[in-house]
């Protein structure tokens, strides 16, 4: 037996403290507006250096402050409104330099525009390399009626659940009665005392029950009783969903609702009644558990293996077919009572702004376009699709394109082979991000054009879903919807600085026309038809512009490149400009790395814009764009050649293309402003390039921060 050690010994050092954390670790930081002697990127710099995440003129839900300008919170930007709606403290530039001096972070209060609407301090803010474990906080609904003591499991239950098949049918008109959280409107004197209330959020019953008097219960806490739990095996050809709900009647009693089928169509439905909550809860926990392997606590864990994954839905406080009929039914009630009918307000925009704004914020549109790209709108509609739902779909494609990258990490990562994990990966992205695929076998995601396929999918939702939110606020006040068109208030939820329609016959309009129509590449089918010119401005993004790295127009190599879109991304472009994928994005979904992408050959970015499914309509934009010199030039896709230029000191790649402009000129020519900006010089039409290697046919220009674009001019253009 080894001697015992002395008690009179000297005693063991005691362990290093741990080392302190850095002040401003675990924020994430918005930055907008000029600070006078402080460049945005030296402040996202030093940011990032007291151990926080800052992102210059971009704005995620899960950010948790806004740093920003007096003047830029006087002009109420949509920076301003989207931080104010989400609760985010906004501060200005003082308490990032105290909690610098400090080596602290200070109180927000002390530094902050207005008092946010929550508490800071319960954000949960959310990881860049994985999705949080815990739920964020709910929104507080009104209190439901005092729930009874609990009682022993199936205590209460008043008869044998009773189980409903019918054949595929369309959805029955909904119940707004019954669909209805709030019991009664408030009265107009009433909204100044009730602005600091929880909002009253609308959870609506499932639309193929029938249960009388009844709405999904929402607890003292916030917690909605709805889940949405989907799971497609491509193998087996399973697509199924599996819907939950505890339902409060009028009388005080309490039913668990479920339907369970095939993405599509009805399935089949049953309903356990119980005379008290605790009853209706086991139920509710019991299912919830079985089918999804998880705690009902624990619904945001990551999903099981073979099991149904929880879909969280996003529940606002108001419903958007109430919404759009605002106007209409208070002009027929004024017309049953014998009362002058409302007029209907006038546009004040003009008609080429107007008709761009009809067209942007079209629902058809939208529905088309997710049709397009086999998104299930009716599992998932874009109003209920939350922010962590398209995070963790783009967090599974970068699990798949890990898996592309590397098959040799199926086993210790997946714990199985690579064709098995593979499939997994597949029947969790669609089950995460609903699909309909009728009764077809959903394909396996097994190539890099399908992943890209389905990163172009949650781009477009990412920015369908911003353009959903201003519609949603531009229907705040019903006053308002009847005495504003609709046109100018999508217009005023945008916050643009200008968008002036160009006089055809202008030297500015037949310029940048030619640059359009002689930019068309030999390999592109296209024709053009002009309709409109926009010389546009989004709010801040000139300070940001001219703050960015590189700052004279001709030491940046600064010129006018294209850049396309599906018509209806363009309210989230418009209102929040283009942006960078996100962390969880895979960055081999991008031939040259995360960033912006752009041409100099019209045709190369009008193929983006898909305007077959806009009716021929498609939108194009010029964008202002610093390169810097040199730049990064490659001939082959590189998907980490983001981190290469950085590495080299570069702020840009150049994909170099077999063909392009053969000749560059001032942009003076086409506005005084845009003189030290080159653009072609189409009189010399576009040729060979004569690049040894290239495999690109056209050039591509990739700006790997925000800051280095502008966007100047917006063409809508028939694209046959």
């Amino acid at each position: 037996m080894p001697p015992r050690k002395r008690a009179a010994a000297k005693a063991a050092s005691p362990p290093p403290p741990p080392a302190a954390a850095l002040p401003l670790a675990g924020t994430k930081i918005t930055i907008c507006g000029s600070q006078r002697g402080h460049k945005q990127a030296d402040l996202k710099a030093m940011i990032e250096d007291l151990g926080g995440e800052a992102f210059i003129s971009i704005f995620y839900g899960d950010h948790t402050h806004l740093l920003t300008s007096p003047a830029e919170y006087k002009s109420n930007t949509n920076f301003i409104n989207m931080a104010r709606n989400a609760g985010v403290p906004m501060v200005n530039l003082k308490w990032l330099l105290e909690s610098k001096a400090q080596d602290a972070k200070q109180p927000e209060d002390t530094y902050i525009y207005e008092q946010p609407k929550r508490d800071p301090t319960k954000h949960v803010p959310m990881s860049s390399s994985a999705l949080p474990l815990t739920p964020p906080s709910p929104i507080v609904a009104p209190a439901a009626p005092a729930v009874p003591a609990p009682v022993p499991a199936r205590g209460g239950r008043k008869r044998t659940a009773t189980a409903i098949a019918a054949p595929a049918a369309v959805p029955p008109q909904a119940d707004t009665k019954r669909q209805k959280i709030a019991d009664a409107p408030v009265k107009k004197e009433d909204k100044d005392a009730d602005a600091d209330k929880p909002k009253k959020i609308n959870v609506p019953v499932d639309d193929f029950c029938h249960v009388s008097n009844a709405v999904v219960h929402i607890g003292d806490d916030g917690t909605v009783y709805d889940a949405s739990l989907n799971q497609t095996n491509a193998g087996n050809n399973n697509n199924k969903f599996y819907r939950i709900q505890i339902l409060r009647q009028s009388n005080g009693d309490f039913v668990t609702w479920t339907r369970w089928g095939r993405v599509g169509e009805r399935g089949q439905s049953a309903q356990i009644p119980f005379t008290n909550f605790a009853g209706a809860l086991k139920e509710f926990e019991a299912k919830f558990r079985s089918k999804s392997g998880l705690k009902w606590e624990n619904r945001s864990d990551n999903p099981k293996p073979n099991k149904y994954a929880y879909v969280e839905r996003n529940y606002d406080e108001d419903d958007d077919d109430d919404n759009d009929d605002t106007a209409d039914t208070k002009t027929a009630g004024a017309e049953a009572k014998g009362e002058e009918e409302v007029k209907p307000a006038e546009c004040t925009l003009l008609p080429s702004v107007q008709k761009l704004m009809e067209l942007i914020f079209n629902k058809q549109l939208f529905a088309a376009t997710m049709t397009s790209l086999n998104y299930d709108a009716n599992k998932l509609p874009l109003g209920k699709l939350s922010k962590t739902t398209i995070s963790r779909g783009f967090q599974t494609l970068k699990d798949l394109s890990a898996l592309f990258d590397d098959p040799s990490i199926a086993v210790a990562t997946h714990g199985c082979a690579y064709d098995a994990a593979v499939e997994r990966l597949s029947n969790l992205f669609y089950s995460v991000i609903p699909h309909a695929f009728g009764r077809n076998r959903p394909p396996i995601l097994q190539t890099f054009a399908m992943l890209k396929k389905e990163i172009e999918l949650l781009e477009s939702l990412s920015d369908m879903k911003d353009a959903e939110l201003l519609m949603k606020a531009d229907r705040g006040k019903s006053n308002e919807n009847i005495s504003v068109h609709p046109a100018d208030k999508h217009y005023r939820g945008l916050n643009m600085e200008e968008m002036t329609p160009l006089e055809h016959a202008s030297t500015e309009f037949t310029e940048l026309a030619s640059y359009l129509t002689e930019t068309r590449g030999s390999t592109h089918s296209m024709k053009y038809e002009i309709e409109d010119i926009f010389r546009i401005q989004r709010q801040g993004e000139k300070g940001r512009f001219d703050d960015s790295p590189l700052d004279s127009k001709t030491g940046a190599d600064t010129r006018l490149l294209w850049h396309g879109s599906r018509v209806t991304n363009y309210g989230g472009i418009l209102g929040q400009g283009l942006r960078i994928a996100p962390p969880e994005a895979p960055v081999t979904g991008y031939m040259f790395g995360k960033g912006i992408y752009l041409a100099d050959m019209s045709s190369k970015s009008a193929g983006y814009c898909n305007a077959y499914v806009s009716n021929g309509t498609g939108l194009l934009l010029l964008c202002e764009a610093k390169l810097g010199s040199p730049m990064q030039k490659l001939t082959n896709a590189e998907y980490h050649a983001g981190d290469m230029a950085k590495d080299k000191g570069m702020y840009t790649t150049l994909g170099q293309g077999q063909t392009g402009p053969l000749k560059w000129k001032d942009a003076g020519v086409v506005n005084e402003d845009l003189t030290g900006v080159q653009i072609p010089d189409v009189s010399t039409p576009p040729g060979q390039t004569d690049v040894a290697g290239a495999c690109l046919l056209y050039n591509e220009y990739i700006v790997y921060d925000v800051s280095q674009v502008r966007l100047r001019y917006l063409f809508r253009v028939k694209i046959q």
